[in-house]
């Protein structure tokens, strides 16, 4: 087992650096670093891992088990249509649009900030299928790498082609009517911030899954035309253009997506214009103490400052990939991600949030800490995020950081 996993981590990285033999080389890693992801492989092989972190891959395989007889998710199986009447255009309804009580048939929906609508969240739209495809192929990659199961690498394989390839199934490549509102036939820019699940989840599990027979050059190709579709709508298209100018956590997450999707695709002048228009943004995004103007204004104001930071820490990690020097970036104003990052870790040390709140949870704090301590070493976040899951005011356990570890293995290195 660890000789297979050891062959496995050098074909990735051989592939990555020559290429396959094929026409289409290996995609690189998006957010996941392939060297911690090697040095993690060490680990394992080795039998370096203490209980709690091979309980985790563990559970993160016996979870990948129970996706393998599940039907794999498509657009076709919603059962409201688009105003097209085309199946294959993705649709989602926004999550905080209500009907209008003051009208017979509840049209317009109003907005109620920070209620999620339950019934915007069910199968009659694509936006469950869409979370259920993403975290489900990259969940099944993870179980390959550290497995070597074919199986893994098979289903993951099944489930791409079934939403991106097969024409059946898959779903065209843009988002003009995600996030729409009943009683208003406008696409609306928001949508945009649905389609941040396939950079963050789909790009790093192809690359996992590429040392696999199971998935074929014919199959990066079509991905890879999709995808570049995509990328054209989000960057040409009137929706696209409108979400680029958002300067809120849509606007980071979209920026994210331009910048993920060039990385992979090779499309080096729009990263570095994204990269460069993101660091732009700070100035918009942060007060002269880190406080994000247009999160705390939020009912969850914590949660959608952190989530907004995680944003813009993926722009950074991409950037940092390609060359182009983020972490330490400050703008002429004093304004940079540390900043931002420091308005929030008071709160893991004891202190009150003060701007209004649903609920603070620690948990999504430490998706962003876990994130940013190998790449802010000078600084206390490895050991506060260790404080918050061992002694904290709001003890953390393993369960809550499940995610930023499945979404970056890497991360097992640095979490005792």
């Amino acid at each position: 087992m660890a000789s297979r996993l050891y062959l496995r981590v050098l074909l990735v990285v051989i592939a990555l650096t020559c290429g396959t033999s094929g026409v289409y080389a290996a995609p690189p890693f998006v957010l996941i670093d392939q060297v911690q992801l090697a040095q993690l492989n060490d680990q394992v092989k080795s039998n370096q891992l203490n209980t709690a972190q091979q309980a985790l891959i563990n559970a993160l395989i016996e979870r990948a088990d129970t996706l393998l007889d599940d039907d794999n998710p498509t657009v076709m199986s919603k059962s409201l249509l688009p105003p097209t009447n085309d199946k294959h255009d993705y649709l989602s309804i926004s999550r905080y649009w209500w009907p209008n009580p003051e009208t017979q048939d509840g049209l317009p929906w109003i907005r109620k900030d920070g209620q999620t609508n339950p019934d915007t969240q069910t199968d009659a739209v694509d936006r469950k299928s869409l979370g259920r495809m993403t975290k489900g192929v990259k969940l099944l990659a993870l179980a390959y790498f550290f497995s070597g199961d074919e199986k893994y690498a098979q289903k993951a394989t099944a489930m791409v082609q079934t939403w991106f390839i097969n024409d059946a199934t898959r779903m065209n490549p843009h988002l003009s009517y995600a996030q729409s509102v009943p009683g208003n036939p406008k696409s609306r820019r928001s949508g945009i911030l649905d389609g941040r699940l396939i950079p963050e989840h789909v790009l790093d599990a192809i690359s996992l899954i590429t040392p696999s027979p199971h998935w074929q050059d014919s199959d990066q190709q079509a991905l890879n035309q999709w995808l570049t579709a995509y990328l054209r709508w989000l960057t040409d298209s009137k929706v696209g253009k409108q979400g680029a100018l958002q300067t809120n956590n849509h606007g980071s997450w979209y920026n994210f997506q331009i910048a993920a999707l060039s990385y992979y695709l090779g499309h080096n002048n729009t990263l570095t214009a994204v990269v460069a228009k993101t660091k732009q943004s700070l100035d918009q995004q942060f007060d002269e103490q880190g406080a994000q103007a247009h999160e705390i204004k939020r009912t969850r104001s914590f949660f959608y400052s952190t989530f907004n930071l995680r944003a813009l820490v993926s722009v950074a990690i991409v950037a940092d990939k390609a060359g182009l020097p983020f972490w330490h970036y400050q703008t002429e104003a004093g304004r940079s991600l540390q900043l931002g990052i420091d308005y929030l870790t008071p709160v893991a040390k004891g202190k009150t949030w003060p701007h209004p709140a649903k609920a603070v949870k620690l948990s999504d704090l430490a998706i962003v800490l876990s994130e940013l301590a190998q790449y802010y070493p000078q600084t206390d976040y490895a050991n506060l995020l260790k404080s918050m899951a061992e002694e904290g005011p709001t003890k953390l356990k393993w369960s809550d950081l499940k995610a930023p570890l499945i979404r970056h293995p890497e991360l097992i290195l640095t979490v005792n």
